[in-house]
Parts: structure tokens; sequence; C-alpha cells
């Protein structure tokens, strides 16, 4: 059976309507209407209960159409829809839009069980199935409109080259009204509800390709197939420079209990989200308008450098405002040269300002602002521009000012520019003049220069995308020892590795770590000691014992033998103590370095094996300083890890510390990747304190959980 792709939702040629009747409260109808309005394709209503419908005859079954039919938009009570999904089936639909809501959203069983239905039923006739609980798709290009909301109600975008794909409905329809009224012109969109066919990876899948789309806002709730969104979203960045603008809902724990009654969806870990979107090469935003203003901008503009931006205005208060926002976000506002300072002091008067942000003041005309763009782009000191442009001066005489900034675009086309320029009247009409002309318009300046900054991040992630170095295997590495040994270890249920066993696990993956004995006696203990020493850690070793200094199961600085009985004596009496079935004594040699790091990992179940870098030790959880990628990581990837961090500046050298080998740090990260990577049965691995020096990378303690049939 060879299933329809997802093109078939965004490029019907017959579509039905199941559900659409006369009255003026039906969704079905409201659907119906947009499709009559504006569908280039032929429209079908089923609805046993009439005999026609806004002028088209109702058909009492999809069966009954006579005609082959490309998609069914469903807007029954959802106790009916199994019934329409199997005549669907039996009729050869090839797609489904199931508008009803009543499924897995509602948290109750019996929703579940009629969600269930649903996909058993669709799977069994391979139809595509968008929904349940979803508004559908939206195509310009072919009229193809299933949103419910009357165009009077959800005003639609003018067309443009932005897409957006949304889990949720209603915030998708905001999305449009909104788009509609600060003019970003939207090609396509569709929203997927509950998801239990068509995801967000095909939707993305479908969509880059496509010559009207050149960027796309992506908001998701809950991810399921993580690695495949993450590839999804580097091919549109890496090979066709399409930016992917994402929103995430359900970052807090409130918010997650919203998706789940929302959506069906659970929400995973934010940060974990975060990391693999932006090292995909993804722009991640908590913020819709700036989501979309991104988008709208960098769809227009072209995607090259600008880190160095010039700040044109005619009021200082917004070029200051502007100029706080780039810095904050990493781009430079930087002073110009003294010889374009000096060209400028000589073609303005003195109380213009020819530092940057450039001030022209409130008396400026468009013919000064001519003059200053024309000499900045030609020192080529700048790579990106912000222009404010108030036009509410009689100076400022507002068709030209449309023109000069019209050329002065066309003059610098390899270089982003945005403007703001603002009131309810000649600024309104400014802006729209700007924006038909491909160029951004804000009416204030954070956002104009938050985009700027979009920008500049994108262009700068999708460097490091392009030049990041292939995953390879490490050298030295004994899988197959590893692989037994945790074979061995499995047990149904979830199993905490002892520590030695952890230990033993990171050097059969090459990752070097503190010589370590295990003891079972006081007079094996001391035989550690002569073995490791000259001076010595004890631990308690027990998988039953989390936090072993929690509980005073580590003993430090012990340098003799007498030293090595007592201390492990002084172990034996705390596992006594606490009832431990099984525990040893592992006898360590003592390392010292400056800085405590810990690389570990987890396995997230949307993005798998997951690879964490950040300050270890006690800093570990106080500090929530750590940077994480989905396994295994090359090793760029890795430098790329150790670099996002803020312990990253003790790294690099600060005071009497010394810079510490990056490059021995960053194959620790590339081989505790790839035992995540290797081993699914992997649950955790902390190595924590990785102790870091300027010739040393040692880890002298880990732990490893395993998940064994749960």
């Amino acid at each position: 059976m060879i299933m329809a792709g997802v093109d078939i939702f965004f490029e019907p040629k017959t579509v039905a309507v199941v559900g659409a009747s006369p009255r003026p409260d039906n969704m079905g109808r409201a659907i119906l209407e947009n499709l009559i309005r504006g569908f280039k394709g032929r429209v079908f209503v089923v609805n046993p209960k009439y005999d026609q419908v806004l002028g088209l005859r109702s058909y009492r079954s999809v069966k009954d159409v006579g005609e082959a039919i490309d998609v069914a938009v469903v807007a029954t009570p959802a106790e009916l829809v199994p019934q329409v999904v199997e005549e669907s089936g039996e009729a050869g639909v090839k797609g489904l839009i199931i508008f009803s809501g009543g499924f897995a959203e509602t948290g109750t069983e019996e929703g579940r069980r009629l969600q269930e239905e649903v996909v058993s039923i669709s799977r069994k006739y391979g139809i595509r199935v968008v929904g349940p609980n979803c508004i559908g798709v939206y195509n310009y290009s072919n009229g193809f409109d299933t949103f419910f909301l009357p165009r009077e109600r959800m005003r639609r975008p003018r067309p443009g080259p932005v897409a957006i794909v949304s889990q949720s409905g209603a915030l998708l329809a905001t999305m449009m009204d909104w788009a509609a009224s600060a003019n970003i012109g939207v090609s396509k969109a569709i929203n997927f509800g509950n998801k239990v066919d068509v995801d967000e990876v095909e939707a993305l899948d479908y969509l880059l390709p496509q010559a009207d789309v050149r960027a796309v806002v992506l908001y998701v709730e809950g991810v399921t197939r993580g690695r495949e969104l993450r590839e999804a979203v580097r091919r549109a960045v890496s090979e066709l420079d399409k930016p992917i603008i994402v929103i995430k809902g359900g970052r807090t724990s409130a918010g997650s209990r919203a998706t789940l009654s929302h959506t069906a969806s659970m929400a995973g870990n934010y940060e974990i989200f975060v990391s693999a979107m932006e090292s995909s090469g993804a722009i991640v935003v908590d913020d819709v308008e700036l989501a979309l203003r991104a988008a709208d901008a960098m769809a227009n503009l072209p995607h090259g450098p600008s880190r160095r931006t010039a700040v044109i205005t005619n009021s200082g208060g917004h070029g200051v405002l502007a100029t706080d926002v780039l810095v904050s976000a990493g781009v430079e506002v930087p002073e110009p040269s003294e010889r374009l300072a000096s060209t400028l002091r000589e073609a303005f008067p003195a109380r213009v300002s020819v530092r940057n942000p450039f001030d022209l003041t409130g008396s400026s005309t468009p013919q000064d602002y001519e003059r200053l763009l024309g000499e900045v782009a030609k020192s080529g000191e700048y790579d990106s521009y912000v222009i404010v442009a108030l036009v509410q001066p009689p100076t400022m005489d507002a068709n030209d000012v449309v023109k000069v900034i019209s050329s002065f675009r066309d003059s610098v086309r390899g270089s982003p520019l945005v403007v703001v320029t603002m009131g309810s009247g000649l600024g309104e009409l400014v802006a729209k003049a700007l924006e038909e002309r491909g160029i951004p318009a804000f009416p204030l300046p954070d956002k104009a220069a938050q985009v700027i900054a979009i920008m500049h991040r994108y262009y700068e992630a999708r460097a490091k995308l392009m030049a990041m170095e292939p995953y390879s295997r490490p050298p030295g590495v004994d899988y197959e020892a590893a692989a037994e040994m945790l074979r061995e270890r499995a047990e149904p249920g979830t199993k905490v590795l002892p520590l030695r066993d952890s230990l033993r696990l990171l050097e059969l993956y090459g990752i070097p770590v503190a010589r370590y004995c295990a003891a079972y006696t006081e007079e094996e203990a001391v035989r550690c000691f002569r073995e490791v020493g000259p001076e010595v850690v004890l631990k308690l070793d027990s998988p039953e014992v989390t936090h072993k200094s929690d509980v005073g199961g580590v003993i430090l600085g012990v340098k003799d033998e007498a030293g090595a009985a007592r201390a492990y004596e002084k172990l034996r009496a705390v596992a006594a103590a606490r009832g431990l079935r099984s525990y040893a004594v592992v006898v360590q040699e003592a390392v010292r370095a400056d800085v405590e790091l810990i690389v570990g990992g987890l396995r997230d179940p949307a993005f798998g094996p997951i690879v964490t870098f950040g300050a270890g030790g006690l800093l570990a959880e106080l500090m929530r300083d750590f940077s994480a990628r989905p396994a295994p990581v090359s090793r760029s990837e890795a430098l790329e890890m150790i670099r996002s961090t803020r312990v990253f500046r003790l790294l690099r050298g600060y005071r009497n510390i010394e810079p510490v080998d990056l490059d021995k740090l960053a194959d620790v990260v590339v081989r505790a990747s790839a035992l995540l990577a290797d081993h699914p049965e992997i649950k955790e691995l902390d190595i924590n304190p990785i102790l870091a020096h300027s010739d040393l990378a040692i880890a002298v303690d880990a732990r490893v959980v395993l998940s064994g049939g749960d």
C-alpha cells in the first residue's frame, strides 16, 4: 500500500467537507464557505441530514460522491469520526483533516479510545491524517483554506515567503490574523493538533523545498521524533539556507501540564529542546511577534554577516534603545573610524552626532539620510543597518523617505537592514510602502534591533553548521567488553552501577580515570593504598548511596597504610549504620586540579541520547551551567559545547588558573557521547567531577544508571 505524502494536503484537486450544514453556527459550513470562495479545485458536501448545503448537493457518505476524493475535511462529533474514517477508506480517500475535537486531548478514557480507533482504521486503509483537534491547512497559491474562522473574524495575510507550522490551532489563527495586521506575507500554514500521523517533521519536509517558502515559523509543544526534526532543520539551514524560527510551548512545569490537556502531548525538557534545535541551526525565541517579524525579515533580506551594525536615527532615544538591545545580544555597534567621522563632520552641522548611533536629530531631512547612509555604506565599516526614520517632523517628506531608503537598500543588497518608523498616519503609510518593497519596518526600535540580532545568530549558526566536522568513532574503544559488561549487569527495572563498574566502563571507552582499586576488607584497603598511593581518597561504593559525601562516605587525604586501615573501618561503620546490603570501598589516587567539571548525559524521550558538559563538583546543581547536544558529537561539536558555558572563562585561564587543554577535554566529551549513543540501556551518565588542569582532564567519580526492561 502506497501512502500519500503531505503534499496531498496542500495540493488537493478534490475536497469533501463532511458534516457541513446550513446552520450559520456550524463549523463545517464556515470551512465550506472558505473553500467555495477561493479553492481552485472541486468541493463536495457530505451530510446525510440534508439534500444540499450552500447550493451544493449533499451526499450521504463519501462513498456516494462517485469521484476520487483527495482530502476529506471531517467536522462531525467525535463519536461519528471512526465511521467517517472507515467510509473514507472504502472510498479511497487519500487524506483526512479531522477538525473534530473530543479525542485524547480531553484526557478521558473515551477520548483516548476514539483516537486509537481513528488511528487503527486510517492505518488499515493507508489514509494520511492531519489532526484530530486541528484547523488544518492554508495554501494561498490554490486557495485551499480549511480554517473554520470566517475572513471577517480572522484576516488572511497577504501572500509572502513565510510559512507557519503550529501544533496549536488557536495560536495559528492568532498568528495569521496578526500577520495580516502587520503586513507580513504568508504563503502556507498547517496545524496538526494531536498529530496522530502528520507532524512537524513531515510538514517541514514538504514546505522547505517550495519556492514560495523562504522562512518558517514553527510552534511545537511536544516533540516525538526529535532526531528527525533536527535533521529536517539541519537540511533547511545548511542545504537550502532557509531559516527556522522556533517557539516552544510547555517550557515550565505549569506550561507542560497545560500542554498535556491541550494537545495530549508531553513537553520535554526545555533546555534539551533548545540545545537540540539551536545546534541544528534553528533560532529559538519565546515571543510570537518577534518570531513572525524575524521570519518576515529573514525571508526578504540577505543572510549576510550582521555583527557590525550601524544605527542611523533622527531620535536619540530610539537610537540608544536599539543600541542597548544589539549590544546585549552580542552584536557590535562600533564607533566609526576617524576617517569616516572626519568626513561626516565636514558634511554635517555640529548638532549631528557622528558617533554610532549616528543621530541626525529632529530637524533632519531625507537628503540628510541619503548623504549619511551613502558615506557610511561607502566606508565598508558596517555589515548591517538599523534606520530610525521618524516622519512626524515637517522636514521629513514621507515619499522622499521611502525613495531614499529603497535606493539605499538597492545599493547594499548584501547587507541586512531594518527600518523603525512610527505614527498612526504618515508612519504607517511609510511602513507599508517599505514593506511592499521587501524592507521590514517596525513601530519601535527594540523589535527591530532584536531582529538584526536574530539574523546575526542565524548567520553565525549556519557558518558553524557548515564548518562542523562529521562524527567519527573515537579510537581505542573496547565496545564488545563494554557491551558484555552491561549485559551482565542488566536487570528488570532501573539499576545503578557500582562506582567501580562505572569507572571501568569509562576506561573501556578510553576516558582517563584516576587510578583506583576496590577493597572488601581492611587488608585489601591497605594493599590498594600501596597500589595507588602515595595519597589516596577512600569512597563508600554502593548503588544504594547516591551522594557519598552526604552520608560521610568519602574520606580525603589518606597518606599512609594505617590511615587507609582506619578510613576503611570508618566507611564500614557507615555502611553498617545505613544497613547497606552490598558495598565495597574504592581506594583512589588523590588528584588535584584547578577546575571541576561534569560530563554526562541522559536518554531523552524525543531526542534520544543527550550528552552534557558544564561546571561540576558542588556547583553542578547550584549553577546549572551546562550545554547539551544529541549524542554522539564530533570533536568540533564538543568544543562548541565547552565554549558555550560560563565555566569556559575559567578554562581559558583566569588569574592563577592556567588554561586547560581543551582538546583533551573535548575528547572526554566525544567519548562519553559515544558511550551513550552506543548503549541504549544507559539511562543516565554522570562523570562528576572531571578534574581539569593545563595538561589534565581526568575522571574521579562516575554514576551510570541502566534501564532494564522499563
